[in-house]
């Protein structure tokens, strides 16, 4: 896992490969700043249309995940992995986890207590 936030927002590596994770996979970026950064994915045979970022607000790290049914956020994010078509995002001590696999469409949300 890598760090997701640096002293001036989002890590330029993480911009960096969140940006060639979305363009890899059929997505565009819709807003790029240090502080925030979503894509969005059009519809395909296998998901919904969506939208993922992250953003800072109020001083907390937050992921937004926004489909036709569903509207999830998640704060306190401090770490993030790409592998593929997966991106992971989790809390510092593990305890929150959002998995999203954009090319099946398939998402989770892992919780547990610490």
């Amino acid at each position: 896992m890598k760090r997701l936030w640096g002293d001036e927002g989002t890590t330029e590596a993480f911009r960096r490969e969140f940006a060639g994770w979305a363009r890899d996979h059929g997505g565009e970026l819709v807003d790029r700043a240090d502080d925030a950064v979503f894509c969005q994915f059009d519809a395909t045979d296998e998901h919904a249309s969506f939208e993922i970022g992250v953003y800072e607000a109020g001083g907390q790290h937050v992921l937004r995940f926004d489909t036709i049914r569903e509207e999830i956020e998640l704060k306190v994010l401090a770490e993030y992995a790409i592998d593929g078509s997966t991106l992971v995002v989790k809390s510092d001590q593990g305890s929150r986890e959002f998995e999203l696999d954009v090319a099946s469409g398939n998402w989770s949300v892992r919780k547990r207590p610490i």
